[in-house]
C-alpha cells in the first residue's frame, strides 16, 4: 500500500436532514475485433479531445507479487483508521448483500457454463497475449487476464458492466458479450452504470434510466431515445445502488468530481478536479423507483461531504466511498462512510458517517458486490509520488534509467483494496504508455477493466480473477 504524504485532516461525521453465482448456459465466445481505427470517436468529451502518440516501445516492467503488511490501527479520522463497523458490515453483506442475493436467485453469469466455481468461469475466453496487451501483465502469480473483446474505436470516460457480466458499457458503446454484438445507445455520450440487481442501467447525458429488457428482448442493435428509457435530472458521474429489499433505487452523482478520461494522451498523475473540494463540497443523492417497465426519478438531495469528492455508493446503498484532499487540495486517499438514507415519498433523510480512512493514491473506486473490497486504478510516472510509484513498481526510484519511459509516457495499473484490513494489492503490470482503467466487479467477483494504449485506436476489455486470490 502506498502511503501519501503525512497531511492529515480531521473530517467530522456529516449528518444531513433533508426534504428530500449461478452458472450460465451462454457458451458463445466473444469475437476479437481485429480492425483498427486510429481516429477518435465523436464521443462528446468532458475534457480536451485525445491526441495520438508514438507507437509504444518494448516493455521493461519488472513484475512484483508482494502484498503490503497492514500497520497498527490509528483512530478513525486518521490515515489507516478502520472502525469496527467495517468488519460488521462486511460480515452482514456476506449473507445479505447483492452477491449473495444474486447467487440465491441463480443469476446466470456470463461465461460460466460448466463451471463449478465462479473462478472457473470464462475459461473459454483467451488469455492476454503479446498480440493485444502483452502476455506478462498480471502482477499476481496464478491470476488470469482474459480478453473479453477488442474495440476498434476509442471510448470516453469510464467502463462499467451489468451484474451478470454480459453487457459492457464503454463510453458511447455497449457490448453484448453473449452475442458478440454492439448495441447503439442513441444519445449516449458517457457514464454507463448498472443496478446491482440487474434490473436496469443509466447513462449520460440527460440521466437516461433504462430497464434491462431494452437489451435482453430480442436481439437489439440499438436502443432509441423513444423507448422505455426515461430522462431525469440525475447528474454526471452517477453510481447506482439498490436497497436490499429491492424497494429503493439510489444514485450518487458528483458535482465535486475529477473528470477522469486518462490514457488518450500521456497521463502521469491522478486527473485534476473540475472544481475545488473544500469545506462546502457536496454529493448528490437521488432516489428512483422501479415501475416494473422502467424507472422514474422520485427526488434528490445534496449531502455535504467536506474536502471529499468522486463519491461512489455501494451496491446495498449502505456505504459511500469518496476521495479526500488535504487543506492544500492535494489528493490523500479514500474515506469510507456509513450511508443511511430513508424517505417518506420524495422527502429524503440522509446521513454519512466516516468509518474508515485509507491513505492510498488512486481514482474511480468500485465496490465488490459483497462490499468487502474496492478496486481502483492509479496513474504513475510523474508528480510528487513518482519516486514512491517507481519503487512500488520494482524500480530503484524515479531516477532508475529503466523507469525513464514511464516519466514521459505514463502508466495506469489496477489495484484491489481490502476494506477490512487496509491492504492494497496491485493486479496488473502494465508497460509504459499502457493504461489499465475503470475496474469494476461483476456480481460473482470477476473484475472487468479496459486497457488503452498510446498511439492506437483500439481498446481491450479485460476480465481478471485476481480478486478470488485475496480471499
Amino acid at each position: 500500500m502506498r502511503i501519501a504524504p503525512a497531511h492529515r485532516i480531521g473530517i467530522a461525521s456529516v449528518t444531513l436532514l433533508a426534504s428530500l453465482v449461478g452458472c450460465s448456459d451462454d457458451t458463445s465466445t466473444p469475437a476479437v475485433d481485429a480492425s483498427v481505427d486510429a481516429t477518435p470517436t465523436t464521443d462528446a468529451p468532458k475534457v480536451d479531445a485525445p491526441s495520438t502518440d508514438a507507437t509504444p516501445t518494448a516493455d521493461t516492467t519488472p513484475t512484483t507479487d508482494t502484498p503490503v503488511t497492514p500497520v497498527d490501527r490509528p483512530p478513525v479520522g486518521e490515515c489507516g483508521g478502520i472502525g469496527p463497523e467495517v468488519a460488521a458490515h462486511v460480515t452482514a453483506m456476506s449473507t445479505m448483500g447483492w452477491a449473495a442475493q444474486n447467487r440465491s436467485r441463480s443469476m446466470m453469469m456470463h461465461g460460466c457454463a460448466g463451471a463449478t466455481r465462479p473462478q472457473d468461469c470464462l475459461a473459454m475466453v483467451p488469455e492476454a497475449s503479446d498480440a493485444d496487451i502483452g502476455a506478462n501483465r498480471s502482477a499476481i502469480t496464478g491470476a488470469h487476464l482474459r480478453v473479453l473483446y477488442t474495440g476498434a474505436t476509442r471510448s470516453g470516460f469510464w467502463t462499467r458492466s451489468s451484474a451478470d457480466g454480459r453487457f459492457v458499457g464503454r463510453g458511447i458503446h455497449l457490448r453484448d458479450l453473449a452475442r458478440a454484438a454492439d448495441v447503439t445507445m442513441t444519445g449516449a455520450m458517457y457514464d454507463p452504470a448498472f443496478f446491482p440487481d440487474n434490473s436496469g442501467y443509466t447513462y449520460q447525458p440527460m440521466g437516461r434510466m433504462c430497464p434491462m429488457s431494452t437489451l435482453t428482448t430480442g436481439e437489439p442493435t440499438a436502443v432509441p431515445l423513444a423507448s422505455a428509457c426515461a430522462g431525469s435530472s440525475l447528474g454526471l458521474y452517477q453510481h447506482l445502488g439498490t436497497s436490499l429489499d429491492g424497494a429503493d433505487y439510489w444514485a450518487t452523482s458528483a458535482g465535486n468530481a475529477a473528470w477522469d478520461d486518462g490514457g488518450h494522451m500521456a497521463t502521469l498523475t491522478e486527473t485534476r478536479r473540475n472544481e475545488a473540494w473544500g469545506a462546502t463540497a457536496q454529493t448528490s443523492l437521488t432516489l428512483m423507483a422501479n415501475t416494473g417497465s422502467g424507472f422514474t426519478a422520485v427526488g434528490s438531495r445534496s449531502l455535504r461531504t467536506p474536502f471529499q469528492g468522486d463519491a461512489v455508493i455501494s451496491p446495498s446503498s449502505r456505504m459511500l466511498i469518496t476521495r479526500f484532499v488535504d487543506a492544500a487540495g492535494a489528493y490523500q486517499g479514500y474515506v469510507l462512510n456509513r450511508l443511511e438514507a430513508t424517505h417518506t415519498g420524495s422527502a429524503i433523510m440522509a446521513s454519512a458517517t466516516e468509518v474508515a480512512r485509507y491513505c492510498i493514491q488512486g481514482a474511480k473506486p468500485a465496490f465488490s458486490y459483497d462490499e468487502r473490497f474496492v478496486t481502483y486504478h492509479h496513474y504513475a510516472g510523474g508528480g510528487p509520488d513518482a519516486d514512491a510509484d517507481a519503487r512500488e513498481l520494482g524500480f530503484t526510484g524515479e531516477d532508475d534509467p529503466a523507469f525513464a519511459e514511464y516519466t514521459t509516457r505514463g502508466v495506469s495499473n489496477i489495484y484491489i483494496l481490502d476494506l477490512t484490513t487496509g491492504v492494497s494489492r496491485r493486479v496488473t503490470n502494465m508497460g509504459p504508455g499502457q493504461y489499465a482503467l475503470y475496474p469494476h466487479y461483476r456480481s460473482d467477483g470477476w473484475i472487468y477493466f479496459i486497457v488503452r494504449t498510446l498511439g492506437t485506436g483500439r481498446e481491450q476489455v479485460i476480465a481478471s480473477d485476481a480478486g478470488f486470490m485475496m480471499r
